[in-house]
């Protein structure tokens, strides 16, 4: 599936325009609208506090607006706006499982796009109908460069921390990405904690 069109009616949308509003009786694209990416495309720095802060382009094309990144912003903060060029608007922002908080992915209705947990030694990455994993290409343990997106066997793209960018293979769902990036910034904090296995005391 090709990447997300950007503008309205056929039209796209060059770097650095702003995204036009979605029509007040459009349907719902629903859980991550199809939206996908294929080929290479990069995080951009193109503002300064105010949103948009960043651009996520592919061929000069604007595949979504970013708000500002950070840790404490994404995981106990209010989050990273996300906004595509359709008009539909997310947010990037943290759900507690167990003793780690994961990043999730929410629409503006606030139903879930995408979320990340932790694996065996992996990541994995889940939208409703998705299943990956995302794992360290370097063999480095501290300041991984790069990293790689896996459905089962199949490798689907290379995401580079710095510059921030994706090299996708195969068409990967848009919600997915946002996440790949917060993961090769971030991580999840509290993944460092022992995980025990829980007993139950009762008769069987």
């Amino acid at each position: 599936m090709p990447p997300v069109e950007a503008g309205t009616a056929g039209q796209p949308r060059r770097t650095g325009e702003p995204p036009s509003p979605a029509p007040a009786d459009a349907e719902s694209p629903g859980v991550d609208g199809g939206r996908h990416v294929l080929g290479a495309a990069t995080v951009r720095r193109i503002g300064g506090w105010r949103f948009p802060t960043y651009e996520l382009a592919q061929d000069g094309e604007v595949l979504a607006l970013l708000g500002r990144l950070g840790w404490f912003r994404v995981y106990f903060g209010p989050g990273q706006r996300i906004e595509l060029p359709d008009g539909s608007r997310w947010r990037i922002r943290s759900v507690a499982v167990g003793a780690a908080l994961c990043p999730i992915v929410v629409d503006s209705s606030r139903d879930k796009v995408a979320i990340a947990g932790i694996g065996h030694g992996t990541y994995r990455i889940n939208t409703k109908d998705y299943a990956c994993v995302f794992f360290p290409a370097d063999r480095r343990r501290f300041g991984r460069r790069r990293w790689m997106l896996r459905h089962f066997e199949e490798e689907l793209a290379v995401v580079t921390r710095s510059p921030l960018s994706i090299e996708a293979m195969r068409p990967v769902p848009l919600g997915v990405v946002l996440l790949c990036f917060v993961l090769a910034r971030y991580g999840i904090p509290g993944e460092a904690v022992p995980r025990l296995p829980s007993f139950s005391w009762r008769k069987p």
